[in-house]
């Protein structure tokens, strides 16, 4: 997994942490968040089918409602109420709380469906919210540098081992197998392209089969595809094309070879030992399969 990779994640995490900014109200289905600065005047959708539970940050010192025949007011401990209209046809009234911390007036209306209703109404001191939600962004902003910190310790590790582990590789491999092995396998396709399939270097189990490309057409020849069939199946790895074409390779080009000019190539087969005596095709292709060359003939030993 790449550093920015990495990073990018721990980023999202953080977001996913931290969570939105708290506005002066927040709605989800039939319950609501108030964040209060310090007072405020709110509205509240009650209706008779259903109770409607006031949360406060801390201990009520008041709660006055304007009209206690249409509604009904009860606490619940010291820091929730309990709200019901008795009537449907309830005027809208008020109820003035207050708390240790807050004061806020609520205008109370009964909703024409009990759909509009709120069943739930949490009032939060806004100081409190942004504190947490700045200790959220500071635990984050940590956290992330840290894990940074490690994520660059790790590739810096990475980078002295790698080529430590590339070379043992290597090292293995040559022990195992070496041999370099002629080819001379040639042909052209219709637009007087001509590829050849020059030497086969084996090295342990895998073989990289080395061609070239000579293009005696007047148009660029844009390489897209390097395959090893065996029947139909490509067995192609990796490839790596080089040539003196002063074009570079597009989206969807391994290589060019200018018009006149040549161009060498690799293909990697892994575990060439299952290959082996078998009739291999080396097809060669420019993109949408245009300019197509077949070298046939190939096999490995």
């Amino acid at each position: 997994m790449s550093t920015r990779l990495l990073i990018a994640i721990a980023l999202v995490l953080a977001v996913v942490a931290v969570g939105p900014t708290g506005a002066s109200a927040q709605d989800a289905g039939q319950s609501r968040t108030i964040l209060v600065d310090e007072g405020g005047s709110y509205d509240v959708t009650v209706h008779p089918d259903f109770v409607t539970v006031f949360y406060l940050p801390d201990k009520i010192t008041k709660a006055l409602a304007s009209d206690t025949t249409a509604y009904e007011v009860k606490p619940i401990g010291d820091t929730s109420l309990a709200i019901r209209p008795l009537k449907q046809d309830a005027k809208p009234a008020n109820l003035a709380l207050a708390t240790q911390s807050i004061k806020v007036s609520v205008v109370l209306r009964v909703g024409k469906s009990r759909d509009e209703a709120l069943t739930q109404v949490t009032f939060k001191r806004a100081d409190v919210e942004a504190e947490l939600q700045r200790r959220l962004e500071e635990a984050v902003k940590k956290r992330t540098a840290e894990l940074e910190e490690k994520i660059a310790e790790m590739q810096k590790t990475m980078d002295a081992e790698l080529p430590k582990v590339a070379d043992g590789l290597i090292a293995a491999r040559l022990l195992q197998r070496r041999e370099v092995r002629k080819l001379g396998a040639i042909e052209r396709n219709n637009d007087n392209v001509v590829v050849e399939a020059t030497d086969v270097f084996f090295l342990g189990e895998d073989a990289y089969v080395v061609f070239q490309i000579e293009n005696r057409n007047k148009s660029p020849y844009r390489l897209a595809t390097a395959q090893v069939m065996d029947g139909a199946a490509d067995r192609a790895g990796v490839v790596r094309f080089v040539s003196d074409a002063a074009e570079a390779a597009g989206k969807g080009v391994i290589g060019v070879v200018r018009p006149g000019g040549k161009g060498s190539g690799v293909v990697v087969v892994r575990r060439s030992g299952d290959l082996l005596g078998k009739k291999l095709d080396l097809v060669v292709a420019e993109p949408g399969g245009r300019g197509k060359v077949v070298v046939d003939r190939i096999v490995l030993r």
